[in-house]
C-alpha cells in the first residue's frame, strides 16, 4: 500500500477527489489534503507520502515551486500535477522538475484511476529494484571486511599496480597517507591459559582479543591498516614521515606486545620490515617482516625483530658443523647423556651466534637428523621415519624448541643404545675372559692386547671391564695365574720355579712375593700344608 497526499486550494475538490476514487482498490492510502504548497511542505516534516498529487496555481506556495522543493529535498517522492492552465511555459517546468504526469483538468474518473493503475506497477517495479539493491548493498556490506582482508593479503604477498591498490583503497575507505610505507607482521606464539591452546572456541575468543588490540593500536591511535592472513597472523602496514614513522612503528610494536601478554595473557612476536618511498612497494616491506619474524628460530620467542637488526653470517660454520655432528654421535654411541645434553647446548649456542640465516640452520639440524637415522638403522633396531623426521624439525619455531626436540628423540635412540652395549657388553666380556684364560701363561699378556682383540678402546675397556668383573685387569690376570698355581701346586711335583714359567712369570722370586701377597704363604709352604691337610681356604 502506497501514501497519497492532495494539495489544492480550492475544498470542493479535494473532496472530490478524495470521495470518487475507491484508493485501497488501486493500492493507495490516502493520508492527508492541504489548501496550498507552504501546508503540504511543512507536513513532509511529519511523514513522507510516496506520492503527491497538486494544483499548480495555488497561494503562498505554487505547484510548480512545491514540486521544486521536493526535487530538491525529497527526491523519492512522485509528483503528480494537475491544472486547468495549459500553456506550455507550465508543462515544460513540470519536465524540467521531473513530474511523473502533467494531467489537464478536468479529468475522468476512468482516465485517472488508470493514471493510479500504471503509477502502482511502476512504483512496484521501482520498490522490487530498491530491495534488490538494497539486499546486494546488505551482501556486499557483509562481504567487505573478507574482501578487504583478501585484497590487502594479496597487496602484500603479490605485485599489485599502484591503480589497483588506489581504487580497492577508495571502496574500502582506506587511507595511507605516505610519503613512506612499512609493513610488519605479529604472529601468536603461545597461549599463557593452560587450557586454551586445547579449546578451538578458547583459543578463536584470544586470537580475537590479539586482533583487537593490534587494531586499537596501530590502525586506532597510529592511523595503520590491520588484517588478518590465512596463516593465522596479523599484517600491519602504515605510512608516515621519517625518521619518525620507524620510531613510530617500533614504540606502537612494543605497546601491542606488553598490552596483548598482560590483558589477554597470550604472547607474540612481530617482525618488521624496511621503510619505502612507494605503496606498491610495500610487498617487499612485508616480505622482510616476513623473513625478521622467522629469525625468532635465533634469537627466540615473545620478540620484537627487525629486518635492519639482521645480519646473516658468512662464516666457516659447515666445518664447524661437521666436528658437532662427529662428537654428538660419538656420545650417542658410547650411551653417555649428560656428554651429548652439552654438546647439544653448545652446538645450538653457536649456530645462535653464528648468524647464519634460518634455511640454514634448518639444514645442519636435518644433517645431524640424517646421522641419528642412520645410528638407529646400524643399530639394527627399527629406522625411525626419514621423511617424517627431517620435516617436523621445520615445524619448530626457535633453536630452543629443536634442541628440546633432539633430546627426546635422541633419548629414545640412548635408551636402544643402552640395551644393545648392554648386550654387547656380556659378550665382550666372555670374549675377553675366553683370551686371557688362553693366554694367562704368556709374560706379555697386557691389557691392550685384550682391547684389540674385542676391538675397544684400551681406556673404555679397561674402565669397563673393572665396572662389570669389580676388579681391574692386572688384578683379574693375576687372580687367574695364582689359582692356577695354586692346582698345580697340589697336584703335581713341580718346582715353584717351572710353575712360575707355566703361569705367566719368569722371575721365581717375584712370583713367590706375589704369591704371599694373596695367599699369606709363600708357594712351597703352600704346597707343604696342602699335603699335611691344613685347610688353606
Amino acid at each position: 500500500m502506497y501514501t497519497l497526499i492532495i494539495v489544492d486550494d480550492e475544498e470542493a475538490v479535494r473532496e472530490s477527489i478524495r470521495e470518487k476514487i475507491d484508493w485501497e482498490t488501486y493500492g493507495f492510502e490516502l493520508i492527508g489534503s492541504y489548501g496550498d504548497g507552504r501546508e503540504a511542505l511543512d507536513s513532509l516534516e511529519i511523514r513522507l507520502p510516496d506520492v503527491i498529487i497538486t494544483d499548480i496555481s495555488m497561494p503562498h506556495m505554487d505547484g510548480l515551486a512545491l514540486a521544486a522543493a521536493i526535487a530538491d529535498r525529497y527526491r523519492d517522492i512522485t509528483v503528480i500535477i494537475m491544472t486547468g492552465f495549459g500553456e506550455f511555459e507550465y508543462a515544460k517546468q513540470a519536465v524540467k522538475l521531473k513530474v511523473y504526469e502533467y494531467v489537464m483538468k478536468p479529468v475522468s474518473q476512468h482516465e485517472f484511476t488508470g493514471i493510479l493503475q500504471h503509477l502502482r506497477d511502476e512504483l512496484d517495479e521501482k520498490r522490487i529494484r530498491n530491495e534488490d539493491v538494497y539486499r546486494l548493498q546488505s551482501q556486499l556490506n557483509m562481504s567487505l571486511p573478507l574482501l578487504r582482508e583478501q585484497f590487502l593479503e594479496r597487496m602484500v604477498t603479490s605485485e599489485v599496480k599502484k591503480e589497483e591498490i588506489l581504487n580497492k583503497f577508495a571502496l574500502f575507505q582506506l587511507s595511507l597517507p605516505g610519503p613512506y610505507y612499512m609493513a610488519a607482521t605479529l604472529d601468536v606464539e603461545e597461549f599463557m591459559y593452560p587450557l586454551a591452546a586445547k579449546i578451538s572456541s578458547e583459543t578463536e575468543l584470544l586470537r580475537f582479543a590479539v586482533y583487537n588490540i593490534v587494531h586499537e593500536i596501530f590502525e586506532l591511535e597510529q592511523g595503520g591498516i590491520v588484517f588478518r592472513t590465512r596463516d593465522e597472523r596479523i599484517g600491519i602496514i602504515f605510512a608516515g614521515e621519517m625518521p619518525y614513522l620507524i620510531l613510530a612503528v617500533q614504540k606502537y610494536a612494543e605497546q601491542a606486545v606488553q598490552c596483548i601478554e598482560k590483558y589477554v595473557r597470550v604472547r607474540v612476536s612481530i617482525g618488521i620490515g624496511r621503510p619505502y618511498e612507494a605503496m606498491e612497494e610495500l610487498s617487499k616491506s612485508y616480505a622482510e617482516a616476513v623473513s625478521a619474524l622467522d629469525y625468532r628460530f635465533m634469537v627466540g620467542k615473545n620478540k620484537i625483530i627487525s629486518i635492519e637488526d639482521i645480519v646473516h653470517g658468512k662464516g666457516q660454520l659447515q666445518v664447524h658443523h661437521a666436528e658437532w655432528e662427529r662428537k654428538l654421535i660419538a656420545a650417542l654411541k658410547t650411551g653417555n647423556k649428560e656428554l651429548f645434553a652439552r654438546l647439544l647446548s653448545d652446538w645450538m649456542h653457536e649456530l645462535r651466534a653464528s648468524q647464519s640465516s634460518v634455511d640454514r640452520c634448518y639444514i645442519y639440524v636435518q644433517r645431524f637428523l640424517v646421522s641419528i637415522i642412520q645410528l638407529f638403522e646400524d643399530s639394527g633396531h627399527d629406522a625411525l621415519e626419514a621423511a617424517d623426521i627431517l620435516g617436523q624439525v621445520r615445524a619448530y619455531q626457535t633453536l630452543d624448541e629443536v634442541k628440546v626436540w633432539l633430546e627426546s628423540l635422541c633419548l629414545q635412540l640412548f635408551e636402544q643404545v643402552m640395551v644393545k652395549m648392554a648386550q654387547d657388553v656380556d659378550s665382550l666380556l666372555i670374549r675377553s675372559e675366553v683370551y686371557i684364560l688362553e693366554n694367562y701363561h704368556n709374560e706379555n699378556l697386557s691389557l691392550n692386547d685384550v682391547a684389540q682383540h674385542v676391538y675397544m678402546s684400551m681406556n673404555y675397556f679397561s674402565g669397563l671391564f673393572k665396572q662389570k668383573k669389580g676388579q681391574s685387569f692386572i688384578e683379574y690376570v693375576t687372580w687367574i695365574r695364582l689359582a692356577k698355581a695354586k692346582e698345580l701346586l697340589t697336584s703335581t711335583n713341580l718346582k715353584a720355579y717351572e710353575i712360575a714359567a707355566m703361569i705367566g712369570y719368569s722371575d721365581p722370586q717375584y712370583f713367590s712375593v706375589i704369591f704371599k701377597r694373596h695367599h699369606g704363604m709363600t708357594p712351597k709352604e703352600y704346597r707343604a700344608a696342602s699335603r699335611e691337610g691344613i685347610s688353606l681356604e
